[in-house]
Order: structure tokens, then C-alpha cells, then sequence
């Protein structure tokens, strides 16, 4: 309808109407990407840009821009593409923002400034009536897929400065963002997961707000992937992000559709969930982005499907990530997805190496995932731990078994960490970890009771 209504303008509509035509062609971009027509949205974009009288006029369809190149891959030209809309707008980024001088700096002020408040003082905070702010905060906003995906070093930048601009002028439709992305960056530690935990509860209470209802999924894909999987069980956390990606089709946020669909997949992976169930769930997810030809998470949707249809023993070599009879690393490389999976590849082969008893393949797989390990890694964080771990254990020759056992022990130290937080999520990996130390060190009868123990309270959990 809004093509055919676009079909019907003259040329000179952009003068004699000028609010209608604008109105158009931005709506008309923003259904294109939703609907994947990539090459309709940068017609209709460069007809915005060409013939809008202001900046702000320009930025729906500079939104529509930055998700659709994100989409397609090209996730650095996105990030770069972003960075210069907001300059023209006034809000110029430190160019070293990978810097950690630069992104301490960022948290300990934002930390510093949210210590001054409780969580009521925020959500009593007046709606935000500066324009060009409002564009800022929605530009920082759709900057987050490429910049996590590309360059994760870049989201707690990008949170700070959001949470920031909010206390400085007030809720902004992004808010519930902000504080939902913020708070996944303090989660990183035991230390920090209680303000994160804080911060999420801020987040679900302003995503509630009607005007931000359209940014829920995304909303939920930090809280519930990033924070709440460290606090409350596994399984509720999943349940949230399904729901999460209904609400992104529903409100056309495609991108954090899937990420929700994919950190569900994930969730349900490590949580016990009915193995058949999930890769067919999976492969429904993936049909519904070859549909929407959404392709940003289809890797990592790949990759899942792969790894539980390894596990039910449908294919020839579990050890072995191929998707269509073809390597998924390589199909990674030819679609640009390399930066977006290859990390999640080595994870998932590194964890099928070790169940499957190729210790050596392994240890490979687990010096390839260190190479690239991602900043933002919270929903496997603690798997992370516990297989780097257990593969240490159980690949290290002679010479390698003492450095092996000080590194398990580093390991089981963190995981005790965040037993505190939740025994349900943590306990029987602490317990499997103990047993697999005990049975390096030569106490036999001790490592029975702990596997015993590990197998009971992961079949309770």
C-alpha cells in the first residue's frame, strides 16, 4: 500500500506536500527492511535523503539504513555508517572507543552517576523533550546489533551513553535499552551482577511504558540472556526470550527477534531441553529467516542445529559442524558471517570434541575459541569456564598436567563465584568440575560422590 500510495506522488509532492511524501517513503523503508527488500529501501532511502530540508528528517530512514546493512552482513560499514550520522548530529564518540582507558572511563562515570539514585528516583524521571537527543538516543539505540556483533568493545560505550543522556534529560523511549544493556556490562562478575540485576528490573519496569513496547524484544534480549541467566533458572530465562522474539516480529524488530530465538536456542541447549524438539525448532527458526532475508544470526542458528542433531546421532562424525553436506566455517566465510560466528563454531565443536572423547581435537578447538572469544559472552560464560577447563584436564600430557590442574582450580574459583548468585544454574557444574579434579589427584571414592552428585542436582535443575 505505501508503494502503490508512493506510485501516485509527483515529483514536486516533495514541495506541495512535502510532510506526506516524507512520510511515505521513511514508512516505506522501514516495511522494506522488515520485509528484506534491501534494494527497494536504498531506492527509497536515497529519495529521503536527496530531497529532505532537514537532518532530522533523515533519520528514520538512516535507522532503516544501519539495520539493513547490519543485515546483510556488512556489520563494520554499519557501525561506520552510524558514527557519522551521529557527528552530524552533534554527539561525537572518542575515535579510540576500543580503548579500555576509554571504556572505564565511560562505566565508572555512569556507575558513579546511577550511585546517587535509587531505582524509584529513575523511573519518576520526567519524559525527555529535547529533539535532537531524541534522535541521538535512537541512532545509539540501532547501533547495538552491528556493535556487538562487530565490535563488542563498543557496547559499554554505547550503554553508558545512553544511560547517561537519560539522567541528564529524562526518559527517552530508549531508556529501558540502556538500562537493559548497561546493566549486561556490569553482569560480567559475581561482583557486578547485583546492579545488574538492579538495572534489569529498571528496564522491564520502562519497557512497559506504551511508547516502548515496539523496543521489548530487544529489551528482553539483555535482560534475560545477559543478566537474569545468572539469577533466576535457565529454563524461565528461555521461556522469556521466546516470548521476546513473538513480540520482534510483531513490531517489525526483526534483528532482536532472532537474537532473542537464538539465545532461547541456547538457553534450551543448556538446560535440558528435549533435544528433537529444539533442532526442529531451530530449523523452523531458520526457514523464517530465509523468508525475511534476515541472515545477521542465521550462522548461529546453523550452528545450533548442528550441534543437537550431533547429539541425537543423525549425522556420520558428531565432532564434525556441517551444514548442507558443507562446512559451516566455510559458509560463515562466504556469506561475511565469519565475525559473527566463528566464535560460536569453535565454542560448540570445542564442547562436541570433549563429549565425544577427542581430547586432542579439543584442546584445538579450545586455543581457535580463545583467539577470537567475544567481549559480550554472558549466556555461556559459565560453560566457557567449565569446558576450558575440563579439556585442559583431560588433554594435557605429562609435562602439561600440573599447569592443567592450576588452571582447573583458577576455573572451579570462578565458578564458586557465581554460586552465589544462583546454585541453580551453577551448582552441578561446581560439582562436575570438583570430581574431574578429584579424579586427577588420584581420590577415586571422592570423584564417585561428586559425579553422583553433579548427575542428581542436573537432573533436579
Amino acid at each position: 500500500y505505501l508503494l502503490q500510495a508512493i506510485g501516485l506522488l509527483e515529483e514536486s509532492d516533495w514541495i506541495h506536500h512535502y510532510d506526506l511524501t516524507l512520510q511515505l517513503y521513511s514508512s516505506a523503508a522501514e516495511a522494506c527492511f522488515v520485509l528484506g527488500k534491501f534494494d527497494v529501501l536504498n531506492e527509497l532511502a536515497r529519495k529521503v535523503i536527496q530531497n529532505a530540508v532537514c537532518l532530522n528528517d533523515k533519520i528514520r530512514v538512516y535507522v532503516s539504513l544501519i539495520s539493513s546493512i547490519s543485515s546483510q552482513g556488512r556489520i563494520c560499514d554499519a557501525i561506520d555508517f552510524g558514527l557519522g550520522v551521529l557527528e552530524k548530529l552533534g554527539e561525537t564518540l572518542p575515535s579510540n572507543l576500543d580503548d579500555d582507558e576509554v571504556i572505564t572511563d565511560y562505566v565508572v562515570h555512569t556507575s558513579a552517576l546511577l550511585a546517587q539514585l535509587d531505582v524509584e528516583e529513575v523511573l519518576k524521571k520526567e519524559m525527555a523533550q529535547d529533539e535532537s537527543k531524541k534522535f541521538v538516543m535512537q541512532l545509539l539505540c540501532n547501533l547495538i546489533v552491528p556493535a556487538y556483533s562487530g565490535r563488542p568493545r563498543l557496547c559499554p560505550v554505547i550503554s553508558s551513553r545512553m544511560v547517561q543522556l537519560t539522567l541528564a534529560h529524562g526518559i527517552f523511549r530508549e531508556s529501558a535499552v540502556a538500562f537493559a544493556l548497561y546493566g549486561a556490562v556490569v553482569s560480567r562478575s559475581p561482583e557486578g551482577i547485583t546492579q545488574g540485576y538492579a538495572l534489569s528490573k529498571i528496564a522491564l519496569s520502562l519497557v512497559k511504558r506504551p511508547d516502548a513496547k515496539g523496543y521489548l524484544s530487544r529489551v528482553y534480549v539483555s535482560v534475560y540472556s545477559q543478566i537474569n541467566c545468572f539469577v533466576e533458572p535457565l529454563q524461565a530465562c528461555e521461556e522469556s526470550l521466546k516470548y521476546g522474539y513473538e513480540a520482534g516480529l510483531s513490531t517489525g524488530d526483526v534483528e532482536f527477534a532472532f537474537a532473542s530465538a537464538s539465545f532461547s536456542a541456547l538457553l534450551g541447549i543448556q538446560s535440558g531441553s528435549n533435544l528433537e524438539s529444539l533442532a526442529n525448532q531451530t530449523s523452523r527458526y531458520i526457514g523464517k529467516m530465509k523468508e525475511m532475508n534476515a541472515n545477521y544470526n542465521l550462522a548461529c542458528f546453523q550452528v545450533y542445529e548442528c550441534f543437537v542433531r550431533n547429539l541425537v546421532g543423525e549425522t556420520g562424525d558428531p565432532t564434525e559442524l556441517s551444514y548442507g553436506g558443507k562446512d559451516l566455517l566455510s559458509i560463515m566465510i562466504e556469506t561475511q558471517n565469519e565475525m559473527r560466528g566463528k566464535n560460536l563454531f569453535y565454542f560448540i565443536r570445542m564442547i562436541l570434541a570433549y563429549v565425544f572423547g577427542r581430547y586432542e581435537l579439543a584442546a584445538e578447538m579450545a586455543d581457535e575459541y580463545r583467539k577470537v572469544v567475544p567481549t559480550m559472552r554472558n549466556p555461556r560464560l559459565a560453560n566457557e569456564i567449565l569446558y576450558l577447563a575440563l579439556i585442559a584436564l583431560a588433554s594435557a600430557d605429562e609435562e602439561a598436567k600440573s599447569e592443567a590442574r592450576d588452571a582447573a582450580a583458577v576455573a572451579l574459583t570462578e565458578l564458586e563465584g557465581w554460586l552465589g548468585a544462583s546454585q541453580w544454574n551453577f551448582l552441578h557444574k561446581v560439582k562436575l568440575l570438583k570430581a574431574e579434579i578429584a579424579f586427577h589427584d588420584g581420590y577415586v571414592a571422592d570423584a564417585a560422590t561428586l559425579y553422583d552428585d553433579a548427575i542428581r542436582i542436573a537432573g533436579e535443575h
